[in-house]
Parts: C-alpha cells; sequence; structure tokens
C-alpha cells in the first residue's frame, strides 16, 4: 500500500467511467496463473481508484472492526460505526461512533482531532491538500490507517506497488451483493477487496492486516452507503468542541493512542495501513 515517502505528483484520470460497470468484464475467464490474478486484480482496483478520484465529493458510512492491541500484546476487538465525507481538495470530516468515540476535522490548513470520551481536543497545522496532509500524518505522528488510501487523488496508486502480489480470489456475497474479491500482500501488509460484479465499481468491504505493527492489529470494514457528487459546505468542516474541552498537544495524543490502541485512530485524515 501507499509508500509515505518520495512521492510524486499523482496525475488526475481524464475520464469519468461509466455509471453502470461490470466488473467480470474484465475477462470472461477465471485466471488460471499468478500472473493472471495479479493483473486481473490490477484492473478492478484500477476501475474503482478511477471512479473514486472522478469525483469532486463523496461521503460513506462504514460499520467497523477494529483490533486493539494493549501494552501488554493482548489484542482485542472493538466495533464502531464510521462517517466519512471528503471535498476535493482540502476538505475532510471524519466522526467515529463507539470504541474511543473520535471525531476530526481538516480544513486545509490544520486538523483537529477530539476524544469525546475523553473531552479532550488535539490540533495541528497540516498541508494544503488532503494527499499531503496524509502523508505528513503517516510520517509525523505514525497515523497512517487502513482507510487512508481509499481518500488519496489516487487510490492506486496508494494500494498498489511494484512489490504487490496477489489479486483476484474469487466471487463472495457481502450483504447480499455478489462481489469479486481480491486478495493483495505487500511489504508489511496485508489487505483485502470487495468490489460488486456489477454497477458502481464502490468498496464493499476493505479489510487490511498491519503486519509491521506489534500485534498485527486488522481492520475490517464494510460499506453502507456512498454517495458521490453530495452538496457540501466549509461549515461541515468547522470543529465543534464543547467549551470544557481539554487541549492537547498531538503528538501526545498520537503516543498515547499509540501505545494503548494504534487502531483507534480516526481513518482520515488521521485516518491503509501505510507502509513505513
Amino acid at each position: 500500500m501507499r509508500r509515505r515517502t518520495g512521492r510524486g505528483l499523482v496525475a488526475r484520470y481524464g475520464l469519468v467511467l461509466m455509471t453502470a460497470v461490470t466488473l467480470t468484464a474484465c475477462g470472461s475467464k477465471e485466471p488460471s496463473t499468478d500472473a493472471d490474478r495479479l493483473a486481473r486484480g490490477r484492473e478492478l482496483v484500477e476501475q474503482m481508484s478511477a471512479r473514486l478520484a472522478a469525483v469532486q465529493s463523496l461521503s460513506v458510512t462504514t460499520t467497523e472492526t477494529r483490533d486493539r492491541v494493549r501494552r501488554s500484546g493482548r489484542r482485542e476487538a472493538i466495533s464502531v460505526a464510521g462517517t466519512y465525507t471528503m471535498r476535493r481538495p482540502d476538505r475532510f470530516y471524519t466522526k467515529m461512533t463507539g470504541g474511543p468515540g473520535l471525531e476530526s476535522w481538516y480544513n486545509g490548513k490544520t486538523v483537529t482531532i477530539a476524544s469525546h470520551p475523553e473531552k479532550v481536543f488535539a490540533q495541528a497545522p497540516m498541508p494544503d491538500t488532503i494527499d499531503r496532509t496524509l502523508d505528513a500524518l503517516a510520517e509525523r505522528y505514525d497515523m497512517a490507517l487502513p482507510l487512508s488510501d481509499l481518500f488519496y487523488t489516487s487510490p492506486a496508486k496508494a494500494l498498489l506497488s511494484d512489490t504487490t502480489t496477489g489479486g483476484y480470489a474469487g466471487r463472495e456475497q457481502v450483504g447480499g451483493t455478489a462481489c469479486v474479491h481480491l486478495s493483495f500482500k505487500d511489504i508489511g501488509v496485508e489487505w483485502e477487496l470487495w468490489l460488486p460484479e456489477q454497477g458502481e465499481p464502490l468498496p464493499k468491504r476493505f479489510k487490511v492486516i498491519q503486519k509491521a505493527r506489534t500485534g498485527e492489529p486488522a481492520t475490517d470494514v464494510t460499506f453502507a452507503e456512498w454517495k458521490l457528487g453530495p452538496t457540501i459546505t466549509d461549515a461541515d468542516f468547522v470543529p465543534k468542541l464543547p467549551a470544557e474541552y481539554e487541549g492537547i498537544a498531538i503528538l501526545q495524543r498520537a503516543a498515547a493512542i499509540r501505545h494503548t490502541a494504534p487502531a483507534d485512530l480516526p481513518a482520515a485524515p488521521a485516518a491503509p495501513a501505510g507502509k513505513k
């Protein structure tokens, strides 16, 4: 998945895919070799990436299971419901219901992260685009987490590299939807993606195992509803913090969460698992 250093400018896709896309049209036969499976998998990821990259705004709701790894190494699963709202090139909002109860706002200048159960918030200056902010959060604060790769200008460039292996893994049902199942491995990470066989090539499920982290925490996400091109205003990205919340240093917050529950931060912009 995305290497967080040495990234050049990402080329934007010039054409929008047709609304109805049949993923199985990439080939009528089941791929029979590792090379065929990888090629088919890459092609389907590129289709998904092009569709996501083509819109200026989007929102999506999720149900997620995340591993919490304690200092002792003990791993436990927590369940959260997520809301993600993005407007390119420089606005992002996330809210987690359940678990640590985190909410975050990025407005093109700063990122603000609030922990509602603890009644604290952290704020830090950030670069002027979502892509650069995702990189900064990963590199400066070790806050690169599973879903962030889907929100880059080019998700395919974030997800796939020259060392990626795997690819097409078959067909499965996700919540009653017939999907193509993809399974990949790369340095420090394993990830799986389920895309509908018919209709928009938008993820139905996404699972990431962060192999390079202590306890190898996993995040398993089911997407409930994608909205492409919704009307979003600047007010959606203004932090809404109760007066009694205490401000703390973002480095202190990142370090504290890293030692107790590295999978609990919001997926973006403080949110698939970038490689270090």
